[in-house]
Parts: C-alpha cells; structure tokens; sequence
C-alpha cells in the first residue's frame, strides 16, 4: 500500500499545478521573471551587437572617406603640377625657347617654376653667346648687311648687267636725277 500511496503522491508536474493554485502562481512568477531576465539579456546582446556593428560600419565609412580624400589630394595635387607645367611651357614659348624644357624647369610651386625659367633662360642664352663666339672664333660678329637708300653712278659702274636688270626700277631713279 505504501508503494501505492507514492504513486498517487508522485503527481505530473501538470496535475500538481492544477490542483494548486498557489504553485500555478509561483510557477507563472519564476517564469516570468526568467523570461523578463532572458528578454533584458537578449536586448542588452542585440543591442551590444548592433553597436559593434554600427562602430565597425563607422570605422570602415572614415577609412573609406579618408581613402578618397587622399586620392582626391593626389589628383588635385597632379592636375596643379600639370597646369604648372602648361604655364612654364607658355613662358618658355614666350622667350623663344622650346616648351619642351617644361618638365625639367617646372617646380612646386609657381614661384619656383618662374625662378628655374629666369635661370635656365640667362644660362641658356650664355651659352649660346659662348657657342656662337667659339665658331666665330674671335671674329667680330657679321655687320648686318646696309642697303644704300639709291643707287648712285659710281655704284652703277660697279655693277654687273644682271644686277643692274634686277634692279631697274633704282637704277632708272638714280639716272634721271
């Protein structure tokens, strides 16, 4: 008979609960309370999570932006070291040298680039002094050739046929006079 009696003490833990009503309400409370637990735990994680995420979108945005930053410095810094090299090779071109010195001459920065112009055209023109000098060879530099204002007699007697016949139209001026 014990053995029976256990039995029947030995209830379900659902039948247990439907027959008392004060263990259904401590049961409803311990599991609400994990359940609120467990939901706060969740929340707290999810939230944690997504601020991990949300730091870890940040950093690669900033790394991202810094990036194109950089690139865009070093386009803006080629498109300046172009339109320094433009305006070098239109001075050059002004003074009569090849623009083709540009890209040795250009600096960085435009006062640079006009000091290495001034420079590079005081000693390329010595330099073509000394080169000129040097095939003279201590001659005098060639007079530029004189063009008499007319022909005078003395200068037609000294002239040939075929000069005076080039040359008509003076020589006949110079004969009326």
């Amino acid at each position: 008979m014990e053995a029976e009696e256990r039995r029947e003490e030995r209830l379900d833990f659902e039948e247990l609960l439907r027959r008392d009503r004060e263990y259904q309400s401590a049961c409803d409370k311990k599991v609400s309370q994990a359940l609120s637990t467990a939901r706060a735990n969740w929340e707290r994680e999810r939230q944690a999570e997504e601020a991990s995420r949300r730091s870890a979108m940040e950093a690669e945005l900033a790394q991202r932006m810094e990036q194109e930053r950089s690139e865009l410095e070093g386009q803006r810094r080629d498109f300046e070291g172009r339109m320094r090299r433009v305006a070098v090779a239109e001075t050059l071109q002004q003074r009569g040298l090849d623009a083709g010195f540009a890209p040795w001459l250009t600096g960085e920065s435009e006062e640079e680039s006009a000091q290495r112009v001034e420079q590079f055209t005081r000693l390329f023109q010595q330099a073509l002094s000394q080169a000129v000098a040097q095939r003279m060879r201590g001659a005098q530099a060639p007079k530029a050739p004189q063009r008499p204002e007319g022909i005078t007699r003395d200068a037609l007697r000294g002239m040939s046929v075929r000069e005076i016949n080039g040359r008509w139209a003076e020589v006949s001026e110079a004969l009326k006079r």
